[in-house]
Order: C-alpha cells, then sequence, then structure tokens
C-alpha cells in the first residue's frame, strides 16, 4: 500500500482532532502496522496525550524551521512513534513566512520523504485552523480526515476547508484526497441523526460509517495520558475508534 501521509484536519476546535489522531495510531499500530504521529498543533496535545512531552526535545518547530537533528521518539505503545509539538509552534508561522531562503509550503513534505516509507503510515496532528502549518501538513500528506462534532454549528467552515483542500491539490499536491470525514461524541438525539443525513448527502462515500459514540472513558483515557483503546478498551469508544481504523483502511485498500 506505501506509505499513507494522513492529516487529520478540522478548522474548529473541540472537536476530538487530537483524540482521533492518537487513537486510530494506536489502533493502528495495534492493528500490526508502524506508525508515526507528527504534532504540529501548538497546544501539542497529542504529544501530551503520548507521555512524550519533554521541554528539552526536538519538535516540529525545529523540524519545520530546517534545523538538523533527530525529531522522532520512541512511545510505549510497540511501533508507534512521534514527533512532538510543543508551544514554540506558535511562533513558527511568522518565522517560517519570514525565511525566505527555502521553499516554505514543502518543508514537511520534504522531511517526510527522506524517512524513505519507514512507516506505514504517518498521522499529522493539525492546529485548528488554515496556515503555513496546516498548508505544510497537506502538501505532505496523501489524504485528509476530518472530524466533525456535531452542534449547530457543526458545517461552519467545511466548504471553506474542501476548497483549502482543493487549492492545495490544485497548487502543489495533485495526489491529495479527502479520505474522508466522521462523526465524534455522537449521541442518539434527533439532531444528530439529521445532520449525519445531510453529510451523508454533501458527502457520499466520502462520509465514513462508523462514529465514535460520546463516552466518558475518552476523558478518563487523558487524565491517564493514554489511548483509550489501551486505557479501557472494552468502552464503546475504544470499539468504535477499532471499527473506525478498520474502516479507513478498508477504504485505503480499495482506494489503492
Amino acid at each position: 500500500m506505501g506509505t499513507r501521509v494522513i492529516s487529520f484536519l478540522n478548522i474548529k476546535g473541540g472537536v476530538g482532532k487530537t483524540i482521533s489522531t492518537t487513537n486510530i495510531g494506536a489502533a493502528l499500530d495495534k492493528m500490526g502496522y508502524s506508525v508515526l504521529i507528527i504534532d504540529i498543533d501548538p497546544q501539542s496535545n497529542a504529544t501530551k496525550y503520548l507521555s512524550s512531552y519533554k521541554e528539552d526535545d526536538l519538535s516540529s518547530y525545529e523540524l519545520l524551521k530546517g534545523e538538523t537533528g533527530i525529531y522522532i521518539k520512541a512511545t510505549k505503545y510497540n511501533a508507534l512513534q512521534i514527533v512532538p509539538g510543543n508551544i514554540k509552534l506558535i511562533m513558527a508561522e511568522n518565522e517560517i513566512m519570514l525565511d525566505t531562503r527555502k521553499a516554505r509550503e514543502t518543508r514537511l513534505k520534504k522531511w517526510i520523504d527522506s524517512l524513505d516509507h519507514e512507516f506505514d503510515f504517518i498521522l499529522i496532528d493539525c492546529p485548528p485552523s488554515l496556515n503555513i502549518l496546516t498548508t505544510n501538513a497537506l502538501v505532505a500528506s496523501t489524504e485528509v480526515l476530518v472530524p466533525i462534532k456535531i452542534d449547530k454549528f457543526a458545517l461552519d467552515g467545511f466548504e471553506y476547508l474542501m476548497s483549502a483542500i482543493e487549492e492545495t491539490r490544485e497548487e502543489f499536491n495533485p495526489h491529495l484526497n479527502l479520505l474522508g470525514a466522521f462523526i465524534t461524541m455522537d449521541k442518539s438525539t434527533t439532531i444528530n441523526r439529521d445532520i449525519k443525513a445531510e453529510l451523508d448527502q454533501i458527502l457520499g462515500d466520502k462520509f465514513l460509517k462508523q462514529t465514535i459514540r460520546e463516552n466518558v472513558a475518552v476523558t478518563k483515557s487523558t487524565f491517564h495520558e493514554t489511548p483509550v483503546i489501551y486505557h479501557d478498551p472494552k468502552s464503546n469508544s475504544a470499539k468504535d475508534y477499532i471499527k473506525l481504523t478498520e474502516e479507513i483502511v478498508n477504504v485505503l485498500t480499495r482506494v489503492i
């Protein structure tokens, strides 16, 4: 199948993006795949969730600045590794834009290309915004996954996000593909069913069928800095993430 580089992106915060990136990464690891998570969100919650945060570590900030170093860190989970993020990423956008010595949009892609297919999956936890960091992620990616939390504003910015993906495809990365969108924190309510029906009409086969049910186990797992599929494997959310990951792999297998 070759290395799949998947950006997790939504310009709305609080949609379960980081939880999904890390748990899908952990599920892929559990299925026997080698996985690298790249944290380019200044909040660096993926790094903290995987107990991989140390202030003196080289991070995606230095990587995007083009500094030489060893960025990949092991985690305690088999073949799951991480390029940590930290708060310095807040400064990265201005610094990258001011640095005209090398291309701004392709820095992450060039580094990933240098890995020479070392990993089966590379998952990028993007910031909840469209900026030079997310542009680097999209240019480097083969696919995009969009987590959606259903609320009154669930679809706000969705068309803008789709336009950004299309622009990146046209300008930098013709192979970029919307892998799909999926629902997080799902509830059995009328509004959830209505929004899911609307998304199904908009996205068709790009709307993934498996949803992630709202479950306190996810919140508990963050306090233990352990993906829920390892912290509470019998919970609904853990089972949902395993099934969603299986659906993602099946979709990729069909695409390839």
